[in-house]
């Protein structure tokens, strides 16, 4: 007691009461924001103890991102200034536990005031290029509605790089976008061992890459001014005033409904209370499907690596026995125990084939999974922020019926309670489009190299049994 000095602030939450009309509770951003800055400042701020790491110039100049094992969580949950209504997925999390945690990407939305975007007190001026469009259909569908041309950004070239006078080392990815001015994604956990290990740094790449495509397909989180300060900025100096403006960004959480642009006219309430119950539903009976499915496949991953390849190790080596014992008791049978050599020579390839075969289809579609299981955590605190609005919408309706509140005050309310549910049946429009197309993809993908992996086996088979006509 009495003593003073610093500690690390992720290992501190605050926690403070939300307003009344607030339904969500989530936690303080004041930590993770302080941690972000801090992790953020050891790895870029003094430019005399970065690591030098072989220069790569093409044409357009990638990021040279380091640290996937070197950035903690709360750099990967803050990173972008997210869209109140948008929900972002997960990052590859730690390997030293496989324990699930809930990214609070949404922990700025009470903090920033939704009541104040709500009854119009915190009205923030928005740049032309900062707009937001939701376009509408005729029956009431949402999308967001896209701006400027699609790209990717491509993560290559793993290198190790060091700093603090080579004290401390780490992995640098470099980024490169296909599009002129985007930048890119906060990255996985930390990593305790076998951070060097070349297939580890290889599964980190895909992990990243598949993180990253995800961002590069959104309409809104693709435009991001950090997202794009980060991939495109490769001047220490001007990386570090890119940082500083993005701390001081007044459109976080909720705040960044005042960009949304939409139509004006009133939703139907009871249309719109429908359609987000019934994604509610969709969301909470998906969630642990998809938990489940991800489990499966880095189950099967494993098993492939380990015990199925252990096992046909074990046939192996039996018909390899098999042919020596039969071998000593009559050396003229050398067609029979050349064969059964040959066979348990084939079953140890068999064997390796298993070992190979889990990163080209079930560690893709854990990553897959990984990313979209993200998603979903992220859509209850999104749903929350439309109900809260609701519940509030109500309670001004009731002061104005008891002449407490003025009609237009109310019309202003509703139409920005309109804005956010517009935002959420937007977001939930890409998502539906994102298991329509790439989840479908994915699965194709899978059973493909599926197919492949047994005609390999069967061709192995087949030249074993070759060799007893021989």
């Amino acid at each position: 007691m009495g003593q003073s000095g610093l500690f690390p602030a992720a290992y501190v939450q605050v926690i403070e009461p939300t307003g009344a009309t607030t339904s969500a509770t989530v936690s303080s951003l004041s930590s993770v924001q302080q941690s972000f800055g801090d992790y953020w400042d050891d790895d870029w701020d003094d430019d005399s103890e970065v690591g030098q790491t072989p220069a790569y110039n093409p044409q357009q100049q990638p990021q040279q991102y380091s640290n996937l094992d070197d950035i903690s969580g709360p750099i990967s949950n803050n990173f972008i200034s997210p869209p109140a209504a948008h929900a972002l997925p997960a990052l590859p999390e730690k390997t030293v536990s496989n324990v699930p945690k809930k990214n609070n990407k949404f922990s700025t939305l009470i903090k920033s005031g939704e009541e104040g975007f709500l009854m119009g007190t915190k009205v923030l001026p928005i740049p032309e290029d900062e707009k937001i469009f939701v376009q509408e259909t005729e029956d009431g569908r949402c999308y967001w509605l896209p701006t400027g041309e699609e790209y990717k950004c491509v993560v290559t070239s793993p290198k190790k790089g060091s700093k603090l006078k080579g004290l401390k080392s780490f992995i640098v990815y470099q980024l490169t976008p296909t599009y002129c001015f985007i930048a890119t994604p906060p990255l996985p956990d930390k990593q305790i061992s076998g951070r060097y290990d070349e297939q580890f740094i290889e599964h980190r790449r895909t992990q990243l890459q598949e993180f990253v495509d995800y961002v590069c397909r959104h309409p809104i989180l693709s435009r991001s001014r950090v997202w794009q300060h980060f991939i495109m900025c490769t001047d220490e100096k001007r990386w570090k005033a890119g940082k500083r403006q993005a701390e001081k960004d007044e459109l976080l959480g909720v705040n960044y409904f005042n960009a949304i642009q939409c139509s004006d006219m009133a939703v139907d309430a009871i249309k719109v209370d429908i359609k987000i119950d019934s994604l509610s539903r969709f969301i909470s009976g998906l969630d642990p499907v998809v938990k489940n499915f991800m489990a499966m496949s880095t189950d099967q991953g494993k098993k492939y690596q380990n015990l199925y390849k252990r096992e046909l190790q074990k046939i192996g080596q039996s018909f390899i026995a098999l042919g020596h014992a039969l071998e000593s008791d009559c050396p003229g049978r050398s067609t029979l125990t050349n064969a059964l050599r040959r066979t348990g020579e084939v079953y140890n390839d068999i064997g390796r084939l298993y070992e190979e075969q889990p990163r080209l289809d079930w560690e893709p579609l854990a990553d897959k999974f990984h990313i979209y299981r993200g998603v979903i955590n992220n859509f209850p605190d999104v749903i929350s922020i439309h109900k809260s609005a609701v519940q509030k919408k109500k309670d001004c309706e009731r002061l104005v019926t008891e002449h407490k509140m003025e009609p237009q005050e109310l019309r202003e309310l509703s139409r920005r309670t309109d804005v956010i549910a517009r935002s959420l049946m937007a977001e939930e429009t890409h998502f539906q489009s994102e298991i329509d197309v790439h989840v479908n993809q994915s699965m194709k993908n899978h059973l493909v190299e599926q197919i492949g992996f047994y005609q390999k086996i069967v061709s192995k088979l087949e030249e074993a049994l070759a060799a007893y006509n021989a």
